[in-house]
């Protein structure tokens, strides 16, 4: 019988994930995938259903390989394995997009966590021993190489991995690759492009709660821009300087 051949926004229904969800696995070499002619990918059927039943294998052997980016970051994520369950479905931590359920679940009545898979403390949850102690994820965005150059050799020192791009391409492509927890803008890059990045990050569903700290010179202030932005940390800064910031902000393994 000849295979189902399957896009990636019909793999993505049948996954309950979003398309940019399957390009990620794609890209990672979790789900295997063909080439058409005109650029587009095709997934067997078969092949979909052998990654969503290793999900949690690839998640070990990720972890065995030294990888810096953990996959399943998000409990909705980790509770199926990379499918949304409907238990998550109804839950305030999936509904809000919230970065982590541990930071929700001491309102839970209030705000609607379900704490469908909450057996015992969060201390003791082996999704929060997983997730809580990871290095914080920290994209850069700027067009100063001198910049990059500085933090790439001085990031090693601090508790956080880190990114670079230089445009609104290079950091989508970045978002889908690294999901950051926390995203550097530089103001040099003109206040258009900035106030947009911002915009365009606060609705990323690749990324829910992402924080976004703004690079500006001494005494600058950019106008139109404060929506969303966490914290400002002047320029020229290292990695050391960077990770004072992103402790103060907080997030995961600061």
């Amino acid at each position: 019988m000849e295979a189902e051949i399957l896009t990636t926004g019909e793999a993505a229904r049948v996954c309950a994930v979003t398309p940019d969800t399957v390009l990620k696995w794609i890209r990672s070499g979790r789900l295997k995938a063909q080439r058409t002619v005109g650029g587009h990918h095709r997934i067997r059927r078969q092949d979909l259903d052998r990654a969503i039943g290793t999900e949690a294998q690839f998640e070990s052997r990720a972890e065995e390989a030294g990888a810096t980016v953990a996959p399943l970051r998000y409990c909705w994520e980790y509770n199926g394995g990379g499918r949304l369950l409907e238990a998550c479905r109804e839950c305030a931590v999936y509904r809000m997009r919230a970065h982590r359920c541990y930071e929700v679940v001491q309102h839970a009545r209030a705000v609607g966590h379900k704490k469908a898979f909450c057996r015992k403390t969060c201390a003791d949850c082996e999704y929060y021993r997983l997730v809580h102690l990871q290095a914080a994820n920290v994209l850069t965005i700027t067009d100063n190489e001198r910049l990059v150059r500085h933090l790439q050799e001085t990031a090693t020192r601090a508790r956080f991995n880190v990114e670079f791009a230089n445009c609104e391409y290079t950091c989508s492509a970045a978002v889908d690759r690294f999901r950051p927890d926390f995203v550097v803008i530089d103001c040099s890059l003109g206040r258009d492009v900035v106030r947009d990045m911002i915009e365009h990050l606060q609705v990323d569903p690749r990324i829910p709660g992402v924080r976004v700290i703004l690079a500006v010179e001494p005494g600058e202030v950019v106008s139109g821009c404060d929506k969303g932005v966490f914290a400002r940390i002047e320029k020229p800064f290292s990695g050391d300087d960077l990770a004072t910031c992103v402790s103060a902000v907080g997030g995961p393994g600061v």
